[in-house]
C-alpha cells in the first residue's frame, strides 16, 4: 500500500469523525429550525426532557448514544434515534467521498454539497419543506468551484446546463400536466429546484440513476409494515440518499447498464 493511499484512509477517518459531529449538530439545528427558531444554538444544549445541561461526554458523537442505550443519563427520558442516524450518515458520506474522491479540491466540493443535502434531508423530513437557502448555498458552492475543476469553465457551464434541465424540466411539465388533472399539486416544486440544483453536479445519465433509485427508495419506505399511509411522504431525503448512492457507485451502476446493450 503506498503512501498516498494511507494519507486517503487516514483523512477518511477523520473526515468520518468531523461528520459524525457535523451530523449531530445539523441534527439539532433542523429540529430548532422546525420548531420555528433558527439555525444556530442558543446557550449550552440541553436534554429535552429535564433541561439538564449536557457535559462534554453526553456529547460525543455516536458513542454517547450508544453507551446510554439512546436515553439521557439524568431523566432516563428517551432520545430521539434521529440524531444517531444523522451522525452515522454523516459519518459515512465524509468517509466515503473522502476515499472515492481522494485529497482533491474536488472533494472539498463534494464535502459542502453532502453538508448541504444532509441539512436539507433532517429539515424536508420534519417540515416537508425545502429551504430555499440550501439551495441556494449548493448552487453558489458549484460556481464558486468553477476555477478549480480540471475541465475548461465554458465546458463546465454546458455540462450543467444538460444535467440541471435533463430531469427537472420534463418532470415540471409532467407535474403541471397532473397537477392539471388531479386538482392538486402532484410534485412539490422544492423538489424541482433541488432536482435542478444536482444537475449543477452531475451528468444526465447520473441524474437519471439519481431520480430512479430516490424512487425506489421512496417506494421500500411506503411499503415498509407499521407505516402511517396517510402521512405524506417527503421525497427530498429520498433524493438526498439517491444521490450519496450515485455519487460514491453510480459509474460501475452505469457502465453495468450499458454493458448489457454492447454485444
Amino acid at each position: 500500500m503506498d503512501s498516498e493511499t494511507l494519507l486517503t484512509i487516514y483523512a477518511a477517518v477523520w473526515l468520518g469523525v468531523l461528520g459524525a459531529v457535523l451530523g449531530s449538530f445539523l441534527d439539532c439545528a433542523a429540529a430548532r429550525y422546525a420548531a420555528g427558531g433558527g439555525w444556530l444554538p442558543r446557550g449550552r444544549s440541553r436534554c429535552d426532557a429535564c433541561g439538564h445541561i449536557l457535559g462534554a461526554a453526553d456529547l460525543i458523537p455516536v458513542v454517547s448514544w450508544l453507551l446510554r442505550r439512546g436515553r439521557c443519563r439524568y431523566c432516563g427520558a428517551k432520545i430521539p434515534a434521529d440524531c444517531l442516524w444523522a451522525e452515522l450518515a454523516g459519518a459515512a458520506l465524509f468517509a466515503g467521498l473522502t476515499v472515492r474522491f481522494g485529497l482533491t479540491a474536488e472533494l472539498a466540493m463534494w464535502l459542502l454539497l453532502g453538508a448541504a443535502l444532509l441539512a436539507l434531508a433532517l429539515v424536508d423530513g420534519r417540515t416537508h419543506e425545502i429551504p430555499n437557502g440550501i439551495l441556494l448555498f449548493a448552487a453558489a458552492v458549484r460556481l464558486a468551484f468553477l476555477p478549480l475543476m480540471d475541465v475548461p469553465v465554458l465546458e463546465q457551464l454546458a455540462g450543467m446546463a444538460v444535467g440541471a434541465l435533463s430531469v427537472s424540466a420534463p418532470l415540471l411539465v409532467l407535474s403541471l400536466v397532473m397537477d392539471k388533472a388531479l386538482g392538486r399539486e402532484s410534485l412539490g416544486g422544492g423538489d424541482l429546484k433541488l432536482l435542478f440544483v444536482l444537475g449543477l453536479y452531475m451528468r444526465w445519465p447520473e441524474m437519471l440513476l439519481l431520480l430512479l433509485l430516490g424512487c425506489l427508495l421512496a417506494l421500500v419506505w411506503a411499503l415498509l409494515p407499521g407505516r402511517d399511509r396517510r402521512r405524506e411522504i417527503a421525497f427530498g431525503p429520498f433524493l438526498a440518499a439517491a444521490w450519496a448512492l450515485t455519487v460514491l457507485f453510480g459509474d460501475g451502476l452505469i457502465q453495468w447498464y450499458q454493458s448489457l446493450f454492447v454485444f
